[in-house]
């Protein structure tokens, strides 16, 4: 079952994400014991933009998408699936739900940041129909956001994606 997200379940998200992230133990990625989790404050801003979604599986959150829209497109900040559900599709149906929560706001499109390589990353995207995006073809707030990544990040490592909506 999919829902809007509530506040009272920004920690559990929390929760999601980092039993998620040690996916990336062991990988030169993500250094999971310096990394932080999405913010509270992101978070509710996600809800209260209608772009926070959860995924419940035998009554219990699953995992999530978040994001929020930068003028007219709407970006996926994160996505997170809690690895005990994996592999059921829980984490396509959110992406697609996403899809449809950005368009009812008027998005043309829905970009995305993530790793190239492992397979619960581009790979995974790609399969939802995202394209990669050059990094000259950066609109101005996406090039801001890989800025930001530079900062505790391998930018080499991440690609932009997009898909209409």
């Amino acid at each position: 079952m999919l829902r809007a997200a509530h506040v009272a379940d920004v920690f559990r998200l929390q929760e999601i994400e980092r039993a998620a992230a040690e996916l990336f133990r062991g990988s030169e990625l993500i250094d999971i014991d310096a990394m932080s989790v999405v913010a509270m404050g992101d978070h509710v801003h996600s809800i209260e933009q209608d772009l926070s979604i959860v995924a419940e599986v035998e009554g219990r959150v699953a995992g999530f998408v978040m994001g929020e829209m930068h003028f007219d497109d709407a970006y996926l900040h994160e996505l997170d699936v809690d690895p005990a559900f994996g592999r059921r599709g829980v984490g396509a149906a959110l992406v697609e739900r996403f899809r449809e929560a950005a368009k009812a706001k008027g998005a043309r499109a829905v970009y995305l940041s993530t790793f190239r390589t492992p397979p619960w990353n581009a790979p995974f995207y790609r399969k939802l129909g995202f394209v990669d995006v050059a990094r000259e073809d950066y609109l101005p707030w996406m090039s801001d956001i890989a800025r930001e990544q530079a900062k505790i990040l391998d930018i080499e490592t991440r690609v932009f994606m997009r898909v209409g909506v």
